[in-house]
């Protein structure tokens, strides 16, 4: 009789487990289904789902990718689906971080009793609109004129991206990517530059050194440094690109004074300038739109003082990811505050009369401190004097831009990456811009350019 009882409580446990197994399993395929049938991964579904999708849209309602009889159609101009690759993707979703492939739920659509074969009069499929301007990004792509890199501008009030432009890129309708072992022009043709990569920041890093110095230096402003253009630390050289002489914080950061800015970093000490890196958003990701950028890097702890001095110069270690420049670039902006940015401007049913995402999406818009607001005007101003006495108004008419170029050593015989980011102070057209050209030459004459030609085509919509 015991042992009768006890197989019976084992039996009824049993039976118990297995009712749970199946409710979670009921549970898991009525709410999660669609994660597994949409994957990427499962390209034999998605891939043949995204033959249904919705339609993608750019800002001004270009279609950019839409399907029809069966087949996934991308725009007409080949130099608009190359410049909006890494925003759009692909059918074979290559670009990970891509709307093709984040978006994939809403774009097919997904039904508990049908899966993705509902007819289509009951498809719950959604059109998403992004807020990038797609001829911007064109521009951009044909400003970089062959060179690998990455170019960003985003509204530092609403936080839409107006432009995400990564190269190499490549035709949707042509991926040729399987020439890279010979010729190398498709390498990280995969990656968008703007939010998966990250970069030695050369002399753009400047400016978090100068704001550690306007944080725990009392007299940062009147502190003098003097430059003989080679100064020896720790036994090894630090070196600038001329003689300064006695200089001052503005002028330095005008002149890129690397004697000035590197001597700022050894007085100042590993701890305040990891404390100030940290909170300017390095070390850390920043997400948005179910996008994860990567980190931006500085981790001075192991360094002795020389590489404490080139680490506030913008290399040893330190790295810096473009779409985090954008956003640091829209804190300065923006009294220290940071609008975080966003891609997705509205997801819709497709038979929706009116567009107003249906709350599908939330939209709404995050902001983080990176910067004191007496740290973040004294830097604006500094680098608006570097537009005024250096780059010339003339690059950018009409937008009072703050700006700082970088020029950062990569080593190994290769020429240095080209930096150039800031932002209009123009209140009618209050867009922050990011521009890195890889092996390129000096930032101000590679990276200059395109930013002068991108942001002035951004505003054109804003001053009208």
């Amino acid at each position: 009789m015991k042992n009768t009882r006890s197989r019976s409580i084992v039996l009824t446990l049993l039976s118990l487990a297995f009712l749970c197994g199946i409710g979670l399993f009921v549970y898991r395929f009525t709410t999660s289904a669609n994660l597994w049938a949409l994957s990427p991964i499962n390209k034999h579904f998605s891939g043949a789902n995204l033959m249904a999708g919705g339609d993608i849209l750019d800002r001004n309602d270009v279609v950019l990718a839409h399907s029809k009889d069966g087949k996934r159609v991308y725009h007409k101009d080949e130099a608009i689906r190359k410049a909006v690759l890494h925003t759009v993707g692909d059918d074979a979703a290559h670009i990970a971080t891509s709307v093709q492939n984040l978006f994939r739920d809403e774009l097919c659509g997904y039904s508990i009793v049908f899966g993705t074969g509902a007819p289509d009069f009951l498809k719950q499929s959604k059109n998403i609109r992004v807020t990038i301007d797609s001829e911007l990004c064109k521009a951009a792509v044909t400003s970089l004129g062959g060179h690998k890199g990455a170019v960003c501008v985003y509204n530092y009030r609403t936080g839409e991206i107006l432009c995400m432009v990564s190269t190499p890129t490549f035709d949707p309708y042509h991926p040729d990517v399987v020439s890279n072992d010979k010729t190398g022009q498709y390498e990280g043709a995969y990656i968008n530059r703007v939010v998966s990569a990250s970069y030695a920041p050369g002399s753009v890093f400047k400016l978090v050194t100068s704001a550690s110095g306007l944080t725990f230096l009392d007299d940062i402003e009147h502190k003098t440094y003097s430059c003989q253009q080679v100064e020896t630390v720790s036994g090894k050289k630090i070196t600038c690109m001329s003689t300064h002489g006695e200089i001052g914080l503005k002028n330095a950061m005008m002149r890129s004074c690397n004697i000035y800015f590197a001597n700022l970093a050894i007085d100042l000490g590993k701890s305040s300038m990891m404390k100030t890196a940290n909170a300017m958003g390095f070390n850390r990701n920043f997400c948005f739109d179910r996008i994860e950028t990567k980190k931006s890097v500085y981790d001075v702890h192991d360094a002795d003082s020389c590489n404490l001095g080139w680490s506030g110069v913008g290399q040893h270690t330190d790295l810096l990811n473009p779409m985090h420049s954008v956003i640091l670039m829209g804190a300065i902006a923006n009294a220290g505050n940071a609008v975080l940015p966003h891609i997705i401007g509205d997801i819709f049913y497709s038979y929706a009369i009116k567009p107003d995402g249906n709350g599908v999406f939330d939209k709404s818009t995050a902001t983080e401190t990176l910067l004191s607001e007496p740290v973040a005007s004294k830097l604006k101003e500094m680098m608006r004097y570097n537009v005024t006495a250096n780059y010339g108004d003339s690059m950018f008419p009409g937008l009072n831009v703050c700006a700082k170029t970088g020029t950062a050593e990569v080593g190994d015989g290769k020429e240095p990456h080209g930096w150039m980011i800031g932002f209009a102070a123009n209140e009618k057209a209050p867009l922050a811009f990011s521009v890195i050209v890889e092996n390129s030459g000096y930032g101000s004459k590679t990276a200059g350019p395109i930013a002068s030609r991108v942001m002035n085509l951004a505003a054109k919509q804003y001053l009208k």
